[in-house]
């Protein structure tokens, strides 16, 4: 990775951390946004660069399951960005800025997301990389078929009836309110 895509990505990274998805100022502190301020000045990139339509990070339109499982690999993806960053600087105080962030990026990953992420992606990338041509493959896929697709649907169903049951607490919630 050359230092522009270094820095380019460093400062989209810098720039979420700081703006966030949602509300971040609720949750960052005075000094994780004066470390992060202090680290987009050292990693400085030009405004054509940040603002080229193309954030590290797009915005997403996930459930709230779905994006735990996202959050905690894109927590992952910059602990990675960070751990390159301080392999490649040599400037202490630098350094001890990035370690104090990536130090509260494993904090919160380790107590509010998935902490099995390495596991995860093993198993998404063996499912990836199955042989969907291979005879053998196909034969032994047709018959965990049944059990797979059970489990499937079951996930499925349980996930319809939160949905179904979130859905008839705020329409109960609305009622309750225009009654009173």
């Amino acid at each position: 990775m050359d230092v522009l895509s270094r820095a380019v990505m460093c400062f989209c990274l810098m720039g979420w951390m700081t703006l966030g998805w949602s509300n971040a100022a609720q949750y960052t502190s005075i000094n994780m946004k004066s470390n992060i301020d202090k680290l987009k000045v050292h990693y400085k990139i030009s405004k054509d660069q940040l603002f080229n339509g193309n954030p590290v990070f797009p915005k997403d339109t996930f459930e709230d399951s779905e994006q735990r499982v996202l959050m905690s690999v894109v927590l992952d993806v910059y602990l990675s960005i960070f751990s390159q960053m301080l392999n490649q600087t040599e400037d202490q105080e630098v350094r001890e800025r990035l370690d104090q962030v990536k130090g509260k990026v494993q904090e919160t990953q380790k107590h509010y997301f998935l902490g099995r992420i390495p596991e995860l992606r093993t198993h998404l990338q063996n499912l990836w990389a199955i042989k969907t041509s291979d005879t053998t493959v196909q034969g032994k896929a047709l018959s965990e078929f049944i059990t797979i697709y059970e489990k499937a649907s079951k996930l499925a169903h349980k996930f319809h009836l939160k949905k179904d049951n979130r859905r008839k607490r705020r329409q109960a919630q609305r009622l309750k309110s225009h009654i009173m």
